[in-house]
């Protein structure tokens, strides 16, 4: 029966227990500031993300580069380029223009027949 006998029974457990407290504030100390675990795992997110988004640009690079090659010397691939992006035309060639609106639509139902 130590404990009612008073507040004598924590005063021997005193150091115990402020160790314990300090453990406990250490603790949430390395949880949770900058340079804590939480921090830590954040700076590794962001490490990861910036690791991938390097690997694409590095790709999206060469990508570029070598379309700069070819555009500086390839005649045929700058004729395709102007062809599909400007709509220029050669001489002597013919462009028809064909309506959409006027075709038969066969997903429209019936048999597909006009």
């Amino acid at each position: 029966m130590e404990l009612a006998q008073g507040p004598s029974w924590w005063k021997p457990r005193l150091p115990l227990l402020i160790a314990c407290a300090f453990a406990v504030v250490a603790l949430l100390f390395s949880l949770f500031r900058d340079m804590g675990i939480v921090g830590t795992l954040k700076l590794y997110k962001t490490q990861q993300q910036v690791l991938e988004d390097n690997a694409r640009l590095r790709e999206e690079n060469a990508r570029l580069q070598q379309e700069v090659r070819k555009l500086r010397t390839n005649p045929s691939y700058i004729e395709e380029i102007a062809r599909k992006e400007l709509g220029l035309i050669r001489d002597k060639e013919n462009v028809i223009v064909l309506d959409r609106k006027k075709d038969p639509s066969p997903a429209k139902g019936g048999t597909g027949r006009p």
